[in-house]
């Protein structure tokens, strides 16, 4: 699947290394995991800074509508594996570590000052390692906003047996985001919601795991991951949709 990611400085020379992590944001991202809002990324965010400074590297960043209020998106790929990076993140946030996360991904959401944070730690495919930081982040007066209405479950998904959280949208890319709460253990989640995209012409591909699986449809592609955040919240389901704009 080629790449559309762009680079916030050029290179010249890419070690070994550096080719896994960017393959790795692509595969994560699905080739450009970009969302639409008027101009917001500024300025390096509260996210950005974090993220940097544990070692990540921003291989994309872009404006996004979340619940329709305007926020920002950008990708972080990293050398380590998920439980490791999610164990640190929760340490620097100071916020409690997602149960579960030891098993390979987890989603950290974090205020701070004025910004709203929520942080989607995803593995790696099999055999590249590492693994990739999703960072949607907003005002806290444009979250405030974005959460007086319950948010539609996103057009060119199945509805799933589960209640929408935050959903992202960008027309230029067609790409959508949603994040939703169900009462289903992880694996029973993502169990259900593989019916439901097999149900609809969706065909899965591998690598996946009982939590982390990718289907495609055409030249669709669709990310899918399931986690127990906490006890009290239950299972969160999260599904990144990209249509490919080149064969």
């Amino acid at each position: 699947m080629p790449s559309v990611l762009h680079h916030d400085r050029p290179r010249t020379v890419r070690p070994p290394a550096s080719r896994r992590t960017e393959r790795l944001a692509a595969l994560a991202a699905l080739t450009a995991a970009a969302l639409s809002a008027d101009v917001f990324w500024r300025m390096p965010s509260t996210a950005d800074a974090t993220l940097r400074a544990l070692g990540g590297e921003r291989v994309y960043a872009t404006d996004v509508a979340v619940n329709g209020a305007p926020g920002s998106l950008a990708a972080y790929a990293f050398g380590e594996t998920p439980a490791t990076l999610s164990t640190r993140l929760a340490r620097q946030l100071n916020v409690p570590l997602p149960a579960g996360a030891g098993r390979g991904a987890a989603l950290l959401t974090h205020a701070r000052k004025n910004s709203m944070q929520r942080l989607l730690v995803l593995p790696a495919a099999a055999g590249l390692g590492g693994c990739v930081v999703l960072a949607f982040e907003q005002t806290l007066r444009d979250a405030a906003s974005a959460s007086r209405e319950p948010p539609a479950w996103p057009d060119g998904l199945p509805a799933l047996n589960a209640t929408p959280r935050f959903t992202a949208f960008c027309a230029k890319t067609r790409t959508r985001f949603v994040t939703a709460a169900s009462g289903d253990a992880p694996e029973d989640a993502a169990q259900d919601a593989a019916r439901a995209l097999t149900g609809a012409g969706w065909s899965e591909t591998p690598p996946g795991t009982p939590t982390f699986r990718l289907f495609v449809s055409g030249r669709k592609q669709c990310l899918l991951y399931a986690n127990r955040a906490n006890d009290s919240e239950g299972t969160l389901i999260s599904l990144l949709l990209r249509e490919g704009s080149t064969p």
